[in-house]
């Protein structure tokens, strides 16, 4: 039985376009022409999930990049989640 922390999950590509501008990076939902903008941990969660991962790799890697417990690491990475998902923007990888 797979669980949910280990279902990758993957942007919709086709829903946005980002650029790196300096530390930031600069997201437009081309549905709704919003811009986000994203630094820090966002950015990089965001730049993993571009390629796939699972929450429990988000989490493993979120907590070894930036020193922090699993637990913090858990919290940030389904917060995130949880607002790209709201936005429609995450798929599950099939």
């Amino acid at each position: 039985m797979t669980s949910s922390l280990d279902k990758k999950m993957v942007l919709k590509a086709d829903e946005v376009v980002w650029r790196e501008v300096g530390d930031e990076l600069v997201v437009l939902e081309l549905g709704t022409s919003t811009y986000l903008t994203l630094n820090g941990t966002a950015k990089y969660l965001w730049l993993t999930l571009a390629e796939g991962a699972t929450v429990g790799e988000l989490v493993k890697s979120l907590a070894a990049r930036y020193g922090i417990s699993d637990e913090q690491a858990r919290i940030d990475a389904s917060s995130f989640i949880n607002a790209l998902t709201a936005r429609g923007l995450i798929d599950l990888d099939s």
